[in-house]
């Protein structure tokens, strides 16, 4: 139970059902389409997928490991590590989860005969340890990081088919590039959801921020800037989402239009008035959930888009 609470489980199962939406839902149904079959095995990519799951955990494990005393000041009813859970146990922890995830990471890339791609399982364990030591502290930079690796999480899966198909006709890639569009607008929406989710967090936290000398966002701008720059972000994620939802009714792909409407687009309405009138800790702990909750439904809605690709859905 402790353990499971170090390492976030619940973030770490949607990170695995993601990636395994954006490959099974989306991916392989495009491609069939057009009469193409993936090129990484069933295997291959649940290699993959437990690399991502396993480097994530080693993450969290380093993060808390830093965090320690800001989280004393922050969240000290919930803080395993210290009180469950030794330090030495979890730097242990950290290592034993890289390292598999290493070996998980080049397994798969070896499969999908791109062996250089386990460099990508050596990077992203290395940056989430400079998050953890250093940006996490600084203004903007931990925010980005964070981000940034939401979205590669998911162009990841794209990245390894794509490069393993090698196509070289003209035609082919045309329709090729329709996925890749698609995973990209997948890859934004986790981008600026996840930064929006970060600055909300460091506004939960800047009690505890302010007294170990971070220089967040918050600490050095001020709260009310910063509920302004989630509720731009917000709106950005709003409008991308809305151009996404021109082009389903061009496809007359009525329910997924209304599906994102009800499950993302006016949930972001009501987040947008509640960070305006948010002034409590528990105000910004309610957004994030929240938050959470809208990313977890914008990731489903690969699920609707499924039965219309299943359809054998031409799109244009």
């Amino acid at each position: 139970m402790a353990y499971g609470r170090l390492f976030r489980w619940p973030n770490l199962l949607i990170l695995f059902g993601t990636q395994y939406l954006v490959r099974y839902a989306f991916i392989i149904p495009w491609l069939q389409n057009y009469d193409l079959l993936p090129v990484l095995s069933h295997f291959g990519f649940f290699l993959l997928a437990t690399a991502s799951v396993l480097i994530s955990a080693a993450g969290y494990c380093i993060n808390d490991y830093f965090d320690i005393k800001a989280d004393r000041i922050n969240k000290p009813s919930r803080m395993v590590l210290g009180r469950h859970i030794s330090r030495r146990s979890a730097i242990l922890a950290h290592w034993v989860l890289n390292g598999t995830g290493f070996l998980a990471g080049t397994t798969a890339s070896w499969l999908a005969g791109k062996w250089q791609f386990s460099l990508i399982f050596l990077v992203v364990p290395f940056l989430l340890w400079l998050y953890s030591i250093r940006y996490k502290k600084k203004f903007l930079i931990g925010n980005f990081i964070v981000a940034l690796l939401s979205a590669f999480s998911i162009s990841m899966v794209w990245l390894f088919e794509y490069q393993a198909l090698g196509v070289t006709d003209l035609a082919a890639q045309s329709f090729i590039a329709g996925i890749g569009t698609g995973v990209k607008l997948l890859a934004l929406f986790a981008f600026l959801t996840t930064l929006a989710r970060e600055l909300i967090k460091d506004i939960e936290d800047i009690k505890g921020d302010v007294k170990i000398g971070c220089r967040t966002f918050p600490v050095i701008a001020g709260i009310r800037k910063t509920k302004f720059m989630i509720i731009f972000i917000f709106i950005a994620v709003m409008v991308s989402l809305l151009m996404f939802q021109i082009y389903l009714l061009r496809n007359d792909i009525d329910i997924l239009f209304i599906y994102l409407m009800i499950s993302v687009q006016l949930p972001m309405v009501f987040l947008i008035n509640k960070t305006l009138n948010a002034f409590e800790k528990d105000d910004y702990h309610f957004i994030s959930k929240s938050l959470k909750y809208i990313m977890v439904f914008g990731v489903m809605s690969m699920v609707v888009f499924y039965f219309y690709l299943a359809e054998g859905l031409k799109l244009t």
